[in-house]
């Protein structure tokens, strides 16, 4: 019942917004690498529309009009504690957002860790895997695509950014907001669902506070996040431009008075005139020229 819950969310959000259907692709159609314990639980919906209990990966792409297709993609990442996917706001309206203005969007329904905090990497690579050998069908330019990530849901794209296994895994360029990154500032709600019981390890909240795993290989990387956030602290992107400065890696940071956690596409967030204009102005300059 809560599948039908979701696909009938999604149409209906398709049918107000003017958008097509998604292509829904499977991460691992013969199986994860690693499993979270949450196989025998079914998946489900929230009475908010967010996404619980998933075990069972997948990319919802969604493609601009092919008259203002840019070539540009965003495999894009919703928050949610590690223990659901805030798909609404952070999923389906920033795809529609990146549509409007030529971008693709690839929204990801990611598996709960669970305790297993190598899942966020084997999802995201994947994702990246399936985007970049699917360019040529979508009509994308393999060179631009990047990473789009909120709260938990940064710690994600984080991870993927500092771990990435190879080129085609690498994203391009990153948009990370009101991100988690530290393990020692992160909820621990959050922390023990990322790291189980090992969340209280210094040693493993060390390893999987991705402002450690920074060096001078890691995308290009634009932080936007306001310094009244009481639920994700603004020491975590502090953390991570500090370390992306120290490795000389170009990076944009945006911080404003007032907005606090989760403002993100909501009517009540003063700043919407400044900040998406600058998320689209930094996506736009990384897209890369015909033959360079």
């Amino acid at each position: 019942m809560k599948r039908l819950i979701l696909s009938f969310s999604l149409t209906a959000w398709t049918l107000l917004s003017g958008a097509a259907e998604p292509i829904r692709i499977k991460l691992f159609p013969q199986g994860a690498p690693t499993k979270n314990g949450l196989e025998a639980c079914a998946e489900g919906v929230n009475d908010k529309g967010y996404c619980i209990r998933v075990s069972d990966p997948e990319l919802l792409i969604f493609l601009p009009d092919s008259a203002r297709a840019t070539g540009q993609a965003v495999l894009v990442v919703p928050g949610g504690g590690y223990e659901k996917v805030c798909i609404t706001h952070e999923g389906f309206k920033t795809a529609a957002w990146l549509n409007a203005h030529g971008i693709a969007a690839m929204i990801l329904k990611y598996r709960m860790p669970n305790g297993h905090p190598q899942i966020p990497l084997e999802d995201g690579e994947q994702a990246m895997r399936v985007i970049r050998r699917n360019a040529g069908r979508w009509r994308l330019d393999p060179r631009s695509i990047g990473v789009m990530g909120f709260s938990a849901g940064d710690h994600f794209a984080s991870t993927l950014l500092t771990e990435y296994a190879d080129f085609e895994t690498r994203p391009d360029f990153a948009v990370l907001v009101y991100p988690v990154i530290s393990m020692d500032h992160s909820s621990a709600r959050t922390r023990e669902n990322l790291l189980g019981t090992c969340s209280g390890e210094e040693a493993w909240r060390k390893r999987y506070s991705t402002c450690e795993q920074v060096d001078e290989r890691v995308p290009e990387t634009l932080l936007l996040l306001c310094s009244d956030d009481k639920t994700v602290v603004p020491d975590n992107a502090l953390a991570f431009y500090r370390a992306l400065n120290r490795h000389g890696v170009k990076a944009e940071l945006h911080v404003y008075p007032e907005g606090g956690h989760g403002f993100w596409m909501r009517e009540r967030y003063k700043y919407a005139d400044e900040s998406y204009p600058a998320i689209i102005r930094w996506i736009e300059e990384r897209r890369k020229q015909p033959n360079k």
